[in-house]
């Protein structure tokens, strides 16, 4: 007996999207609009929002977490980063090295003024905070974290690395599935 074709092809959907679910982590380079870059100053502008909402994790800065994200910044470039707190935990933002073990809580920045205020304490909800600093004029990668004990562990980290092939900023995002 043949299955009908109509079967047949749910059938096949059914199993691309079984070997779908278990695809590697996916990455796509984007520009979303919390992201600025200015040719013309050489600035990147970041809008980080810690505890962004519908994240799978309050602990998250602007919707990733674990690393999702990676802000790729040209070399030598100024970053601007307005931070702005929307969940009721304190949270901070931190430029640490991008090494293992991760630290508990803050320390001082990789990038010297890579950080919000108050970064072991972190800012309570709708707190705001802008950090100003210039990025290296050398490849290095870093991890945008929350400096707040425990918050970084449990994932509030994503990725900041700077090319000096980046002609422009830019988020790299990887998910898995």
């Amino acid at each position: 007996m043949q299955p009908a074709p109509g079967r047949l092809a749910a059938t096949f959907a059914v199993l691309l999207a079984l070997g779908a679910a278990a695809a590697p982590a996916q990455t796509t380079d984007s520009t979303p609009a919390w992201l600025r870059w200015s040719r013309d100053t050489k600035t990147v502008t970041v809008e980080l929002v810690a505890g962004a909402e519908g994240a799978k994790s309050p602990f998250n800065f602007n919707g990733y977490i674990d690393g999702e994200a990676t802000i790729v910044v040209p070399a030598a470039s100024r970053v601007v980063m307005n931070f702005v707190n929307k969940d009721g935990t304190p949270h901070s933002a931190v430029v640490i090295a991008d090494a293992d073990p991760m630290p508990n809580m803050s320390e001082d920045p990789a990038i010297p003024r890579a950080a919000t205020r108050k970064a072991i304490e972190g800012l309570p909800q709708e707190a705001t905070d802008t950090v100003r600093f210039t990025a290296p004029s050398a490849r290095g990668s870093y991890r945008i974290f929350c400096g707040v004990p425990g918050h970084g562990l449990s994932g509030m980290w994503i990725r900041l690395a700077v090319s000096p092939d980046a002609a422009a900023a830019r988020v790299e995002v990887k998910r898995k599935g």
